[in-house]
Order: C-alpha cells, then sequence, then structure tokens
C-alpha cells in the first residue's frame, strides 16, 4: 500500500455499488482499475453510469472473460458481485480441469492467481449458499467449489448470508457476502490463534469474525457443523463427490481447507421502512396505475396453488404465497428487481402517500431503496428503463460501507504490523 491508500480493483462494477460504498466508509479507499460490461447489449447502459459518475477512473468495458489478468494493476483489494452460475467442474483432456465454460468464476479464480490480492470482497445471491439447488443430491456444491479453490490459492475465507433490512437498512435484499485473506494476511495470522479444538471459542469467532459481523453482531449461533474440503482430491473429484445435505450454513469460515460454519439469529437493528422514501404526489403520470393494471396486478400478487405433473408422472404441490398490495410504506422494500417498472408479481405498488393512488416507484425511489444518491441514473441517454434495471442488479449502498469501514480497520492493522 502506498501510505494509508487501499488500492482497490472492481469487477463486475454495475453502477458503482461497491465504489460508492467504499468511498463513504474511507477516502483511504482508493479505485485504482474497474470493469463493467453487459453481455449481448449494445447499449452498454451501466458502464455509461459508472463512467459518468467516477470521471477521475478509466473503467473498462470489455468482456471480462477476455481480459488479459496480467494487465489489470496490482491492487491491495478485489472486490465484486458477480454472476451465480453452475460451477460445475470438468475434465478436458490434455488441458486438465477447467470449469464449465463460460462461467465467470474461474475469471475471478485467475485474477486471484496472477494479482495476489491479500483481501477479496465478493457479493453473490442468497442461494449460491445451496446451488445448485436444495432439491439436487448436491446442494451447496457450487460455493463448495469456490472455497476448494480459494483454498489451493492459499487463502482462507468467511462469509455471512445478510438480510439488508435485519440491519436498519431499506430493503429486504438477502445477499451472500464472501472475505477471503492470503495466507501471510494478519487476519490469517490472527486466525491460526482460534483453538479449531473447541467449539466454544469456533461459536466466539462466529459471532465476532471481521469484516462480516463485528458490527453486524449475532444473538445466537446454532446448527453448528464442521466439513472438510478434502484437499488431498482433484478439483474435478471433489466436485463430483460433493455432498453436504441442505448445502452450506447462512455464515461460516475455512481455514487450512476446513469449514466451520452455522445459522444465526441476527441483533435486529429498527426498521427504515418504505415511509423514508416514497414522496408524496408523483408527477409522472406514467407510474399511475389504469384500472386493468389494478386488476392485473390484484391477481398477479394474490397468489395460487396447483398440482403439477413431473416428468416421471408424479403430482406435485406448485405454488406462490400472496405478496402485499400495495406494498406497506410501514415495511422495508422487498428485494428490488430489474423490472421494476413492469405489470409483474414482484414489482413494487405503493399509495402515493400524497394523493392515496396506486402507482409504481419512481427510478429515483429505486436508488434510494438501494441507498445511492437521487439521481444516480439519471444521464443522457439512459432511458427509464436501463434505470430499473441497473438498481435491480445493485448493491445496498450502506451495507457496503459499513462491511467497508470493517475492512479499512483490517489494513490499518497490516500497516501497524509493517511499522
Amino acid at each position: 500500500m502506498n501510505n494509508s491508500n487501499i488500492r482497490v480493483a472492481e469487477m463486475f462494477a454495475g453502477v458503482g455499488g461497491f465504489h460508492l460504498g467504499l468511498k463513504n466508509a474511507s477516502p483511504n479507499f482508493e479505485i485504482i482499475w474497474a470493469n463493467q460490461f453487459e453481455p449481448s447489449r449494445k447499449n452498454q447502459f451501466a458502464f455509461k453510469i459508472y463512467q459518468e459518475r467516477f470521471p477521475e477512473i478509466e473503467p473498462s468495458n470489455e468482456d471480462f472473460s477476455k481480459i488479459d489478468k496480467t494487465c489489470i494493476p496490482d491492487m491491495d483489494l478485489l472486490v465484486g458481485g458477480f454472476p451465480c452460475q453452475d460451477y460445475s467442474v470438468a475434465a478436458s483432456g490434455a488441458k486438465g480441469i477447467v470449469g464449465k465454460k463460460g462461467v465467470l468464476w474461474w475469471d475471478i479464480r485467475k485474477t486471484i492467481e496472477v494479482k495476489k490480492p491479500k483481501y477479496i470482497f465478493l457479493e453473490n445471491v442468497d442461494r449460491l449458499l445451496s446451488s445448485p439447488g436444495v432439491t439436487t443430491v448436491q446442494p451447496g456444491r457450487d460455493f463448495g467449489i469456490m472455497l476448494r479453490t480459494l483454498s489451493d490459492l492459499g487463502y482462507g475465507v468467511t462469509w455471512k448470508m445478510i438480510n439488508a433490512s435485519d440491519y436498519g437498512f431499506p430493503q429486504k435484499r438477502r445477499r451472500t457476502f464472501i472475505f477471503a485473506f492470503r495466507k501471510d494476511s494478519i487476519f490469517m495470522k490472527n486466525m491460526k490463534n482460534i483453538n479449531l479444538e473447541n467449539e466454544d471459542e469456533i461459536r466466539n469467532f462466529l459471532t465476532n469474525m471481521s469484516p462480516l459481523s463485528s458490527t453486524l453482531a449475532n444473538k445466537e449461533i446454532h446448527d453448528f457443523e464442521e466439513i472438510s474440503l478434502m484437499n488431498q482430491l482433484e478439483l474435478k473429484d471433489f466436485s463430483d463427490n460433493f455432498r453436504i445435505k441442505r448445502g452450506f450454513r447462512k455464515t461460516g469460515f475455512m481455514i487450512d481447507g476446513h469449514v466451520y460454519m452455522a445459522n444465526y439469529q441476527p441483533v435486529m437493528r429498527p426498521k427504515c421502512t418504505l415511509r423514508t422514501i416514497i414522496k408524496p404526489n408523483i408527477e409522472d403520470d406514467s407510474l399511475y396505475l389504469s384500472k386493468e393494471q389494478k386488476n392485473k396486478f390484484a391477481e398477479l400478487k394474490a397468489g395460487f396453488r396447483k398440482i403439477k405433473i413431473s416428468k416421471t408422472g408424479h403430482p406435485y404441490k406448485y405454488g406462490m404465497g400472496a405478496i402485499a398490495y400495495p406494498d406497506s410504506l410501514d415495511e422495508p422494500a422487498r428485494t428490488m428487481v430489474t423490472s421494476e417498472h413492469t405489470i409483474s408479481r414482484m414489482s413494487h405498488v405503493v399509495r402515493d402517500p400524497g394523493n392515496n393512488k396506486k402507482r409504481l416507484i419512481s427510478p429515483e425511489e429505486a436508488e434510494l431503496i438501494n441507498m445511492f444518491p437521487e439521481g444516480w441514473t439519471k444521464i443522457e441517454g439512459i432511458t427509464k428503463t436501463n434505470r430499473y434495471f441497473t438498481m435491480g442488479n445493485a448493491l445496498v449502498v450502506g451495507l457496503v460501507t459499513e462491511i467497508g469501514e470493517e475492512i479499512e480497520k483490517l489494513f490499518k492493522l497490516e500497516s501497524d504490523n509493517i511499522e
């Protein structure tokens, strides 16, 4: 590091949720490189917004899978919210073992292998912990492969699945946050002091581990479990033979190829509700619902139950529960989706607090629900549809800021140790 600066490289940057969140945490975070590319889209609108909001850097708009990883600048911290895909491992003849084609995790792995950042901060959907699914024979395999490859590269890992609204943020957005640390880091050295034969000591670490729990404290750790990532197996054999009942728990850590994990109950903070965000008497007439749209939303949000027949001829129950209609202003927002502007089951519908009419949320309200500054995505050439899409893919910025404050403390420990 240069003085107190923390050099950050940002993958899958979107409209800058990591960038903004870390900068809000501390000016010591210096984003030196960023990449944003939306596959199969001619209009790279997220990249354009990032470029507009952070003119001090020159972000890359190249397909990340095609980037020469040796050309990425050296960094202290690598961050990114990456796609959730099928991470299964396959043999590739004389080329050895490779990941499934088109899966970006293997490009992240290559970046880590080449640049060797001291710390890594990643975000993914909550279902990553059970992917490819709890109904499959290998729930949690995809996350297991991620942990195993990080272990092979010389990293330890902590993770936590966090619902942002539990900690006083304005959205019920569940995401898995992953923090990895190199074997020569102070964090790893401190973890080596944990007595892994003492379950109470492990539980205490799970409760207080930085940077995902010291400010996001646990009230109760339960369902504790220990597993081995079987480092002695080839990666393909590990992939083929991976078995964990129900997948990974909501929080845990990995060290030397061993995983210690548990579910937890959060210490709930006061709610941040939609009432603090939804504005009265919005003038955009296109947001207000017609009679036909109201009826359609009522149908979509009522839920349903039906019997379906599987491919093998067996009947099974299928359905979806009802969703509040309109959304309560006295609750946090539900998870934002990329299609908020459409007549769909998951779109938010609110009663305008000024005129009591049912309407969709505005792009500005969508930004505030994700804790971006109002108007963040409003730039020339960006449509309303584009703006909603970027917010459906975005992070809750305030949560990144809080975790970023803890990450900075770890870098301060690194600096103090060097001195």
